[in-house]
């Protein structure tokens, strides 16, 4: 049976990965920079209770966008192949998933109505519904072109499809849509995501064919779904307590701030995903070429993702000044307190990949099981308390479970992470940290807010490199970085 075409390994993997990592994450920025530009547009032509109704939505619904999923787009990414044939049927199961969860989230229309009492979501839930049926399509599109490293098509569709969706966004915002300018730019990205990965991938799926097992991708993707579904829960309860308790403006404050986080991580943690698994995958029965990867991945994520968490936190009120305006003042303290937690989640990545790349989706289920409901409860107990309250539960519930499920992943594993959990705590100390209280302390200064995040960067870059320039161990480390970020470029081969 014929199978799809892939890169095998050989030497120059690793920098196959950085180059695909630079590539990925070289798109992401420009497309961070295109969401930060709707982000602030929007923010000022529209009100927090526009962005409150459409999150109260996706939050309730968004489950079905990991059901429709099954975690099939992991198990095919991971797979050591793939036939034609599999792809084929894979594709058609994502896709009628993605059907059935539209449908399902539009049967729950009244539940939706009635959980928050808001009657303007009736009309919402099912325009947003059919969103699955598209991602559904698109989930095998992804897979594949994920698979042959194709990492540049992939960054194409990410740009063009925020390009189109903010123009959309704008435009309706402009002609006094609402909530529906939010709306329209959701479905517009969807539509043109699977647009352009279709034209990339240039296949077609065939027929479904009753011949061909799925079994090993479900047995993969089944347990996977466990814990992403159980990761949604973690990750939206936040949204449906504040929604409930608080009503439809508190929540847009605290989606606002909740965006802000989310918005530099996806677009870090999600490429880096699509490279790390299947270069992890393919080098996981080498131990040394392995813990070396892992190892360079911790670095690139502790000094630039942790690091720059740190210092928006430290920023968070002229930053917010700047973006929104003065009418969104209340976002800056709740952005502040939920970047601190935005630390221990972009370091948690790693755990997450070595789960899925040592084929431990059982274990990190059963993992998750214990640890993400005692999360849920830290984040609700901060409800009575707003959305301060919600962001600090939050932020303690990720910084417990970075270290919960290190231990946990190098126990079933037989890896080693001792070493791992020990360099990422003298980073996040002795870089992360002090370069977040300077910019801080940068905000005390009786400047415009503007020349206060100057200060601050610059103040938080005087102290990386005072510490590159005297300890022996930060300078190492940033050869590290160096290297990958020349091999991502192109510049430099493996040794």
């Amino acid at each position: 049976m014929a199978r799809v075409p892939r890169v095998t390994t050989a030497t120059g993997l690793g920098d196959q990965a950085a180059r695909g990592a630079g590539v990925t994450l070289g798109a992401q920025l420009l497309r961070a920079g295109l969401q930060v530009v709707a982000l602030v547009v929007l923010a000022r032509l529209l009100e927090p209770r526009d962005f409150g109704l459409v999150a109260m939505v996706t939050a309730v619904i968004g489950v079905a966008e990991v059901l429709r999923d099954f975690g099939l787009s992991s198990a095919a990414i991971a797979a050591r192949d793939v036939t034609r044939a599999e792809r084929d049927n894979l594709f058609w199961v994502n896709t009628g998933l993605g059907l059935a969860c539209g449908v399902l989230a539009t049967a729950a229309t009244p539940l939706v109505v009635a959980l928050y009492d808001e009657p303007r979501l009736a009309t919402v839930v099912p325009v947003l519904a059919a969103v699955f049926l598209v991602s559904g399509a698109n989930t095998q599109y992804r897979a594949d072109l994920s698979r042959r490293l194709r990492f540049r098509a992939l960054a194409v569709a990410d740009i063009a499809s925020q390009v189109l969706a903010m123009g959309v966004a704008i435009g309706l915002a402009l002609a006094g849509a609402g909530l529906w300018a939010v709306v329209g730019q959701q479905v517009t990205a969807a539509t043109v995501l699977l647009l352009v990965n279709v034209v990339s991938a240039r296949w077609l799926p065939g027929r479904y064919r009753r011949d061909v097992p799925l079994r090993r991708f479900f047995r993969f993707g089944g347990a996977l779904l466990g814990t992403q579904s159980i990761s949604y829960l973690t990750k939206n309860v936040d949204n449906v307590a504040l929604g409930a308790v608080w009503g439809a403006s508190v929540l847009g404050v605290y989606s606002r701030a909740y965006q802000l986080l989310m918005m530099p991580l996806n677009q870090v943690n999600a490429p880096l995903t699509r490279v790390a698994l299947p270069v992890l995958s393919r080098v996981r029965d080498d131990g040394p070429t392995y813990r070396r990867y892992l190892s360079r991945a911790q670095l690139v994520g502790c000094y630039v993702t942790a690091t720059g968490f740190a210092v928006g936190a430290g920023l968070a009120e002229p930053l917010v000044a700047l973006l929104f305006g003065p009418r969104w003042s209340a976002v800056a303290p709740v952005f502040a307190v939920l970047a601190l937690g935005g630390i221990f989640r972009a370091v948690s990545q790693l755990a997450y990949w070595m789960y899925l790349s040592q084929d431990l989706t059982g274990a990190q289920l059963k993992q998750f099981l214990v640890t993400r409901p005692l999360m849920v409860l830290v984040i609700v107990a901060g409800t009575p308390w707003g959305a301060v309250g919600v962001a600090a539960g939050h932020s303690i519930a990720y910084a417990l479970y970075w270290v919960a499920s290190l231990w946990h992943v190098g126990k079933v594993s037989g890896v080693d992470t001792g070493p791992l959990l020990r360099n990422a705590t003298r980073v996040l100390l002795t870089v992360s940290a002090p370069c977040g209280v300077l910019a801080l302390a940068a905000t005390w200064l009786p400047v415009p807010a503007a020349v206060q995040v100057v200060v601050g960067l610059l103040a938080a870059a005087a102290w990386l490199g005072l510490l590159v320039a005297v300890v022996p161990a930060v300078r190492a480390d940033a050869v590290t970085v160096r290297s990958f970020a020349l091999r991502a470029a192109g510049r430099r081969r493996a040794a």
